[in-house]
C-alpha cells in the first residue's frame, strides 16, 4: 500500500512560487474540509482540518475511528483512536526510511506547472510532480489554489491508480487543540521499522494507517 502512504503526505504540500518549474512544500494556510481517498479498491473519506505544517484527519474505516495528527515542524505523527483512549506516535526521521516521500514534508518536492482548471467551484493550477525514485508512484498530478491548497491529486503505482479531493473547503483559523491530544492521554513510542503499526484506521491508515 505504498501508494496509499504517500498519499496521505502529498495533500499537505503547497505552491510557494509561481513559476512553470515550482517547489512544492507544505501548507501555512489554514483550512477545513472534507477529504476523499480511492485508493487500492477502497473509498476513504473523513475530516480534515489543516493549518501551518498541521494536519488533523478524522477517519472511521470499518466501524473504527481514528484521529491522525501530523506534525511537521515538531518531526513527529500520532495517531489516537478514540473508542480504546490509546494513541502512537513516530518520529518522522524515523519513518522516512520506510515510507518514500516523507522528505518532501520538510524539503519540498518539484513540480512542473500544466495549465489551469476549476476544481470544486475553485480556480486551480495543475502541476505534474517530478518522479521520486522508490515511491512507487508515477504520473502524479496536484490541483493547487491560488493561495496554496491542494484541492485535488491523482496518480498511478504498481497497485494502481489512486485520487485526493478535497470538497466543502472552509478557509480560517484553526483551533489549536485540534492538533493535540486529548489531556491525560500519553502516547506509546513506536520504534522504526513497524509502519503498519501506525494506524489511522488500524492496518489501513487513516488513511489507513494513517496510511
Amino acid at each position: 500500500m505504498r501508494n496509499l502512504r504517500f498519499a496521505f503526505f502529498l495533500p499537505l504540500l503547497l505552491l510557494v512560487t509561481s513559476a512553470a518549474a515550482a517547489t512544492l512544500t507544505p501548507s501555512t494556510v489554514g483550512y477545513s474540509a472534507t477529504r476523499i481517498i480511492n485508493a487500492g479498491g477502497m473509498e476513504i473519506f473523513g475530516k480534515v482540518y489543516s493549518e501551518d505544517g498541521k494536519e488533523r484527519w478524522e477517519t472511521t474505516t470499518q466501524g473504527v475511528r481514528s484521529i491522525s495528527i501530523m506534525l511537521i515542524n515538531e518531526g513527529r505523527m500520532l495517531v489516537y483512536m478514540p473508542d480504546m483512549n490509546m494513541a502512537m506516535e513516530m518520529s518522522l526521521d524515523e519513518t522516512a526510511t520506510s515510507r518514500p516521500g516523507l522528505e518532501a514534508l520538510r524539503d519540498g518536492v518539484e513540480a512542473t506547472e500544466e495549465g489551469k482548471e476549476i476544481v470544486e467551484g475553485e480556480q486551480a493550477t495543475r502541476y505534474l510532480v517530478a518522479e521520486e525514485p522508490g515511491s512507487g508512484v508515477r504520473d502524479l498530478r496536484v490541483w493547487v489554489t491560488s493561495d496554496g491548497i491542494p484541492l485535488k491529486m491523482e496518480g498511478k503505482s504498481d497497485e494502481g491508480d489512486f485520487m485526493m479531493l478535497l470538497k466543502d473547503l472552509q478557509r480560517g483559523t484553526q483551533d489549536a487543540s485540534l492538533f493535540r491530544l486529548p489531556s491525560g492521554v500519553t502516547p506509546m513510542k513506536m520504534p522504526a521499522g513497524m509502519p503498519g503499526m501506525m494506524g489511522g484506521a488500524g492496518a489501513m491508515p487513516g488513511m489507513a494507517s494513517p496510511f
